[in-house]
Formats: structure tokens, sequence, C-alpha cells
């Protein structure tokens, strides 16, 4: 019985990802529909909505790097200003580049071939020369 309530509610939180899913795909079209007939009410209603509900300063910057920098402020009820928003570049400037970091990574990566990690598997090496 727990495992049909556990199986229920790990069914019921996949059903309520998709939902907000489903949701959000649905508002960002509507969005892309308005901004191309020139319409900016909605644009402006996201934003109001955005800016109240999202807390996170990372989720701040997601949300306005989806929105194409839309004027979202990196905290509730602050004004979108140019200061702030070059503040915030400058901050992930300075991070370190990811992308950089797993190219390089996978560059020096060394594959292995079956025979070098035990002898018993040599008869796999050429299945694996031809995969890699």
């Amino acid at each position: 019985m727990e495992r049909l309530e556990a199986l229920w509610q790990i069914n019921r939180r996949k059903r309520e990802t998709r939902g907000k899913i489903i949701i959000g795909g649905a508002l960002l079209a509507e969005l892309i529909d308005a901004t191309a007939a020139g319409d900016t009410g909605f644009l402006a209603a996201l934003l109001d909505v955005l800016d109240r509900r999202v807390e996170l300063a990372r989720d701040r910057l997601t949300v306005r790097e989806l929105l194409g920098d839309a004027p979202l402020p990196m905290s509730l009820g602050e004004a979108a200003d140019e200061a702030g928003q070059e503040g915030t570049k400058s901050v992930f400037q300075d991070g370190p580049d990811f992308d950089v970091m797993v190219h390089s990574a996978m560059a020096e990566e060394v594959l292995l071939h079956p025979s070098q990690i035990d002898p018993d598997y040599a008869d796999l090496d050429p299945v694996w020369q031809r995969r890699a």
C-alpha cells in the first residue's frame, strides 16, 4: 500500500510540473504574439507579476535573460536601473567561465579501453574503438 501511495505522489508531482511548464509556455507564446503586435501591456503586466513573485536574484536573472533583458530588477520592488543591471553583469562576468571549463575538461579526458580496465575485457576493445 505504501508503494502505491509513493507512486501516486510521484505521478502527481510529475503532472504538476508538466502543468506548470505548459502554463509557462502558453504565457511565453502569448507574450511573443503581443510583442509582435506592438502591445506592451501584457509585458508590463507579466513583469509586475514576476517582480512580486520571483524572489531569488538568480531566478530574476534567469527570467530577465529569458525575456530578452526585460527590465526586471534584481530584488523585490527595486527600480530597474542601468547601474543595477551593469553591476549584476559585472558580478557574473567576473565569475568562472563554465563553458571554457567544460571544454577544457573534455579535451583532457582520456578515453580508456576495456582492456586497460581489466584484461578479461580485451575482446570488447574493437567494439569500443568504433564508438569512440
